[in-house]
């Protein structure tokens, strides 16, 4: 992009203006290339067809490299069809998008067209999802605390196990660990704020959300539904993405399932930050729905078949619904109840056949055959004796990091369409990868911490994991997983 060779200039002066003009168009480009800065709209091609590619790219979430491939678009008075094999009718760009690429474009710090914003934002990856919990209260936000103050979970059938608890924050807490911002309510604005910057800083792209309909909720539960409003504004100013992760709500069913779902789509689909992939061709919301194997699957498959009775299939109610797979026989389950996938959840190895490791291979075989998207789960480790005394057997040391580490190389060697985390915040079971800080109770307990690794360690090993994942998902330059990440 040298000026050299094009201009002679037979005046002392003029030359040299051309040096340094050159000098500087040169610095300019290195630093834009090397920084992966926020690049203006000056520095784009006026070419309405070439800023297509552009938007092209971005949302394939395809790989930038040198001056002209930054923006996938070719040298003037080159062949303007010229290495664009892979635009195909199907990618057709709108000029509403055109409008917003010409506005200003971020550029990711991974060298790709991210999420067209007047902000520079840092690379993430939408198809990976932590799974995120909203049901914190306090007095200072919220008149009490919830969740905080958990009361002990007596044993099923072991009756050694029914001393009665509750904890009595801020010093004592039901969980193992201590978070660093405290007791915190999760409709605290500024919380949130901070939530929605560890997480776009870490690389993950979409928040999946526990979630409980607010016209199926049981009295005992958290409502989180009047947050949602909130958590997806805070999404869409740090580039994220929300997907819904229903809990067992009351009266499940294939009809209710229909009827919740049209709820979701009709209050949040068209909010910038609800997430939607694509799936056979079109752009539905992923969705994931917890406990599903407790529900008959005749019963799912009244919404989730396309000859059910409240079928959404086809319909403007359609989505990518994900069932939990725990035991193995849970497969057939999933394919006669009409899941598109499944995902593991549980970050104990060894606790279940679906969140133990080494069964993924298989996992990922008959995922296979039935045509399901298998989303395994990954956590930094797991306890959860402060509220399950019972329960120390399924404790899983974090060992530095290790323990994340191996769950994700595991998880890797499947080659995933998707990664689920567990979790950003379950305190209470101790999957936490939200920064953490040694601390003592009123009682002399003290809470387990992540030394020596500062409290925001996890956060950053979770931020390698998202790069190595995301660089080994894209190395055969096949897009496999695509999304909305304008709109």
């Amino acid at each position: 992009m040298a000026f050299r060779g094009y201009f002679r200039a037979s005046k002392k002066y003029c030359l040299a203006v051309l040096v340094v003009a050159s000098l500087i168009s040169f610095i300019a480009f290195t630093f834009m290339t090397s920084t992966r800065a926020a690049v203006s709209k000056d520095q784009l091609t006026d070419d309405h067809e070439a800023l297509k590619k552009i938007v092209f790219a971005s949302k394939k979430h395809l790989p930038l490299k040198d001056a002209n491939s930054v923006y996938n678009v070719p040298p003037k008075n080159a062949d303007s069809t010229k290495d664009f094999s892979s635009f195909g009718k199907d990618d057709q760009i709108s000029d509403k998008e055109v409008q917003v690429a010409k506005e200003e474009p971020g550029l990711s710090e991974e060298g790709q067209v991210t999420n067209f914003s007047r902000k520079s934002r840092p690379f993430v990856d939408f198809a990976v999802h932590i799974f995120y919990y909203p049901w914190y209260k306090n007095p200072q936000t919220d008149g009490k605390y919830a969740h905080w103050n958990h009361e002990l979970i007596p044993h099923w059938s072991d009756k050694t196990h029914t001393r009665k608890r509750q904890y009595q924050p801020p010093a004592d807490i039901g969980a193992n660990f201590y978070p660093q911002l405290g007791p915190y309510s999760s409709a605290d604005p500024q919380v949130i704020k901070m939530h929605m910057k560890q997480i776009s800083d870490a690389g993950v792209g979409v928040l999946s959300v526990s979630w409980y309909p607010p016209q199926h909720e049981k009295s005992s539960e958290t409502p989180v539904d009047s947050l949602m409003p909130s958590l997806l504004d805070a999404a869409a100013d740090y580039g994220l993405k929300i997907a819904f992760h229903i809990e067992p709500y009351s009266d499940r069913s294939g009809e209710t399932l229909k009827e919740v779902l049209t709820y979701i789509i009709v209050k949040y689909g068209n909010h910038p930050a609800f997430y939607r992939t694509q799936h056979k061709g079109k752009q539905l919301p992923l969705i994931y729905l917890y406990d599903s194997y407790q529900i008959d699957s005749k019963l799912w498959a009244d919404a989730l078949k396309a000859d059910g009775r409240f079928t959404i299939r086809g319909t403007e109610y359609d989505a990518v619904v994900i069932g939990l797979l725990v035991e193995h026989n849970h497969m057939k389950h999933l394919v006669q109840s009409g899941f598109d996938g499944f995902y593991t959840y549980f970050a104990s190895n060894g606790f279940s056949y679906g969140c133990t490791w080494h069964n993924w291979p298989l996992l990922a075989k008959e995922a296979k055959d039935h045509n399901l998207i298998f989303i395994p789960s990954i956590g930094p480790g797991y306890i959860d004796t402060r509220v399950r005394t019972w329960n120390g057997k399924n404790t899983k040391l974090r060992l530095h990091g290790k323990y994340y580490t191996s769950a994700f190389k595991s998880a890797l060697a499947v080659k995933p369409p998707f990664l689920s985390i567990t979790s950003f915040n379950e305190w209470h079971e101790g999957t936490q990868v939200e920064a953490a800080i040694p601390k003592t109770g009123n009682d002399g307990y003290k809470y387990e911490d992540y030394r020596p690794g500062n409290p925001q360690f996890y956060m950053n090993l979770t931020k390698q994991i998202v790069h190595e994942y995301y660089q080994n998902r894209t190395a055969v330059h096949v897009i496999k997983h695509n999304h909305d990440d304008v709109f």
